[in-house]
């Protein structure tokens, strides 16, 4: 047995290291290739180098103790400044962002924007190569049910897998983002998987027109039913400038619930769930909890900070939100009250470099 497991071994460090010093394998396309056929080809090789993949860690509590876990998901280059198009569940509570572009080449990255309602999210590679390309945003209202797509990603950590297939219907699921906007989904039976989170659709111009969200199954993998977020809806959540990106998520509490679960005395308020590294909140240490709990059938995190009032605005339920929303609209920086070891005191969001359009694109030196 021990000869037996020696020798498997051998094989085993033999073809690793044939793999990581033989040079890849040049392939070239078949001359008989033709219509649907050539287009795909063709197409992959135009938008490829523009897909990435994308490496997060961060620290998780659990009755264990902290644990450091890790995730795959993918994404898209979407300008010269290293932008990338994901999805917001790929890098939701993430420490740190590593970016692994179509040379190989891995990159530091850091969050820009994320609303895990639509499911959309923006990191930027934070020293980015000139020469990087980078995709082309389409418009996701001229599609139609029956047309081609195509998507790119890295399901199971199989980087730059490609699927084809086609748009099976737009389905909407009542989601808003702040109360305006409604995030809209391409449903498609192109094949998404467990890592292809994140990363492009496109169209058979080579434009972006979704970012793959998440799939219906019963098998845990893929039954024809996949879910892309409209890159309409990201425009539309990148590029307006009076909204600000705060970097916090909390649930809602109201009297009854403060009352019975945290044995509080007041109207309402927000009980910060995580904080999102490098952000505003962040910047203002608000804290986020780390003592997992089930209360009415809900898993949430205990321990953190309880947001009182916002601006002069207090949270005291869902309609004195949307008002704090408004009156907050055009401030660069936003008062909140919160409540942190049996003490109120204040602190001040700075959001100013989050309140501008992330789409814009600098103007080239003459």
């Amino acid at each position: 047995m021990r000869a037996f497991l020696s020798l498997v071994f051998f094989f085993e460090a033999s073809f690793c290291l044939a793999q990581e010093h033989a040079p890849a394998k040049v392939r070239e396309a078949p001359d008989y290739l033709e219509g649907r056929e050539l287009r795909a080809v063709d197409l992959y090789r135009k938008v490829a180098p523009t897909t990435v993949t994308i490496f997060t860690s961060q620290q998780v509590t659990s009755d264990e103790g902290e644990t450091d876990q890790q995730g795959v998901g993918s994404g898209v280059l979407i300008s010269t400044q290293g932008h990338v198009l994901t999805a917001a569940h790929v890098v939701h509570g993430s420490d740190t962002i590593t970016i692994k572009t179509h040379d190989g080449e891995l990159h530091d990255a850091e969050l820009l924007f994320s609303e895990a309602s639509a499911d959309i999210a923006l990191i930027r590679i934070k020293n980015p190569a000139p020469e990087l390309a980078y995709a082309a945003l389409g418009n996701s209202d001229r599609l139609a049910i029956g047309q081609n797509v195509y998507v790119i990603g890295a399901p199971y950590g199989l980087e730059s897998s490609y699927s084809t297939g086609t748009i099976s219907g737009f389905r909407e699921f009542n989601r808003l983002y702040d109360g305006t906007i409604l995030a809209e989904f391409i449903q498609t039976d192109a094949a998404i998987n467990s890592g292809n989170s994140g990363g492009p659709m496109f169209n058979s111009k080579g434009e972006v027109i979704g970012i793959s969200s998440r799939i219906l199954t019963e098998s845990g993998g893929f039954e024809g039913l996949g879910f892309v977020v409209t890159v309409n809806t990201a425009k539309q959540l990148l590029a307006l400038e009076e909204r600000a990106w705060t970097g916090l998520e909390s649930i809602f509490l109201d009297h009854d619930q403060l009352a019975q679960f945290l044995n509080l005395d007041y109207e309402g308020g927000l009980l910060v769930q995580r904080v999102t590294k490098g952000s505003p909140a962040d910047h203002a240490e608000i804290q986020g909890g780390s003592i997992p709990a089930k209360i009415l059938g809900q898993d949430l995190l205990l321990g953190g900070d309880l947001i009182l009032e916002i601006g002069d605005q207090e949270a005291c339920h869902s309609a004195c939100l949307v008002r704090a929303a408004s009156r907050i609209r055009g401030l660069d920086k936003i008062r909140v009250k919160l409540l942190r070891g049996g003490r109120e005191i204040e602190v001040f969001l700075d959001v100013s470099k989050t309140r501008r359009s992330f789409l814009a694109q600098p103007k080239r030196k003459q």
